[in-house]
């Protein structure tokens, strides 16, 4: 992805919201026409039993529940299907002293990656620089992340946002990785529009937090609502040396992720609407977004 793309994208993201719209019924009459559009909605989910996450889920062991009333699914995207992964790692200047580390544990992650998986990493500090992987080789990628400097202030809410409206409408389980060790100094986005996006778009967030920032309560507490939205989660590190362990747990919690999608018959409102999952085993948890927006239309 080229550097001036990325105004655009998070120009556009202005205008989009998650969810597509297909048509589901049309009909002629005598000199008229018309047709039913139904939101796709995709929920992007982990299931624990206390600690352990839990594998090898089909769609029958799902009830989905939408304002109270149950809904039918009509696919369920496991781990067999391919990941899409928007990595986020600050380079800012106070990231300086723990950068080789950082580097080398966003390696890692990335390495370890299925084949088919997919990731864009975000590099940002004052600026933000994109760069896609558009093929199973990730040289590209690596050879970045090792050639990072540490400079300059963060732009979070900004790589934040292009990540989001880059997911939009990729195949795959989707996610956002960021790592992070402060608040947002820079850029023209705010808190409030990331946190309104992630409810639209309603990929799970993961959020790496770690060093002296982490003394602010602000950062800890920015960084759980960005991953409680959507049923992620927030790693706060004291030491960069434990980076690694964090970065694994991320990982390995996206190989095991699911996706229920599924048609709403609700009207588009443009509202929001309470969305509940659960199995018929009493001893999972079912972490995924708690809700959406029914996509307005035209």
């Amino acid at each position: 992805m080229k550097h001036p793309r990325i105004k655009a994208i998070l120009a556009l993201f202005l205008c989009c919201a998650q969810g597509l719209s297909q048509p589901q019924q049309k009909s002629e009459g005598e000199g008229f026409r018309f047709s039913v559009q139904s939101q796709l909605v995709e929920v992007y989910l982990t299931v624990t039993r206390g600690n352990q996450l839990v594998p090898n889920l089909k769609l029958s062991d799902f009830k989905l529940m939408e304002d109270g009333i149950p809904v039918t699914a009509d696919r369920l995207d496991n781990q067999e299907v391919p990941l899409q992964i928007v990595l986020l790692v600050d380079v800012s200047e106070s990231i300086r002293d723990s950068l080789k580390t950082t580097q080398d544990v966003a390696i890692a992650f990335v390495d370890g990656l299925n084949p088919k998986d997919r990731v864009m990493l975000v590099l940002f500090n004052s600026e933000i620089r994109a760069f896609e992987q558009t093929t199973d080789d990730r040289k590209r990628i690596v050879n970045e992340i090792k050639n990072a400097q540490a400079q300059g202030m963060t732009r979070l809410y900004d790589s934040m946002l292009l990540g989001m409206q880059y997911l939009n409408g990729k195949p795959g389980r989707k996610a956002i990785v960021c790592f992070t060790d402060g608040e947002n100094t820079s850029g023209t986005s705010s808190r409030a529009a990331v946190l309104n996006a992630a409810a639209r778009f309603g990929y799970p967030i993961y959020t790496i937090g770690t060093g002296a920032g982490l003394e602010l309560t602000s950062l800890q507490t920015l960084l759980r609502e960005f991953a409680d939205i959507n049923g992620g989660r927030a790693f706060f590190i004291q030491s960069v040396h434990k980076l690694r362990d964090a970065f694994a747990e991320v990982a390995t919690e996206l190989r095991s992720a699911y996706v229920l999608n599924y048609y709403t018959r609700i009207p588009p409102d443009g509202r929001w609407h309470d969305l509940s999952i659960s199995t018929a085993d009493p001893g999972y948890t079912v972490h995924a977004r708690k809700g959406f927006f029914a996509t307005r239309t035209e």
